[in-house]
């Protein structure tokens, strides 16, 4: 699949079936996390699987969120450690969401649907997941084959969000 077309028909999918996702995808998964850009490469991130039923069932009560039950979870998180390579959080933040976003264009051309779940309760999950102090859930990924197939949301226009040499000036 090409990466334009990746990006384009990629969807969140909130409807799964029951079919489990196999260990080599979700390798495949997390490698194109790995591979994701980061802030003086600090690889700071840290990807928790979950494909537990019972793991599933109970994060799922503390995300609202979320209305299906996925296949798996993969819950990104970063390792808040200081050190004089530190970096600020908006750096960290977008290191976590490139990761997410290879993920998640990387399961559509697997054919695996995702979605990106914000509304959760992260002192419960961080307690289920045995997350340590130093690390901190960012987001959560749901992940499965669809059970829908949704149409494209309308997206502004170019002219709308994007300006020529500066803020305002018309993009032609």
């Amino acid at each position: 699949m090409e990466v334009f077309q990746a990006i384009r028909n990629r969807r969140s999918i909130r409807r799964f079936t029951d079919q489990p996702l196999p260990k080599d995808a979700l390798d495949k998964l997390l490698e194109a996390a790995r591979w994701a850009p980061c802030g003086g490469n600090l690889q700071r991130w840290r990807f928790v699987v979950v494909t537990s039923p019972s793991t599933k069932e109970l994060i799922k009560k503390f995300a609202p969120g979320i209305f299906d039950m996925p296949a798996a979870f993969i819950v990104v998180c970063v390792q808040t450690v200081q050190s004089k390579h530190h970096r600020d959080e908006a750096t960290y933040l977008a290191d976590c969401s490139m990761a997410a976003e290879n993920i998640m264009l990387q399961a559509h051309a697997m054919g695996i649907g995702t979605c990106v779940a914000l509304s959760y309760a992260k002192i419960a999950v961080r307690q289920i997941l045995n997350v340590p102090e130093d690390v901190e859930p960012l987001l959560m990924i749901t992940l499965g084959y669809p059970a829908e197939a949704p149409e494209p949301p309308p997206k502004l226009a170019l002219p709308e969000i994007a300006f020529l040499d500066e803020y305002g000036k018309e993009w032609k």
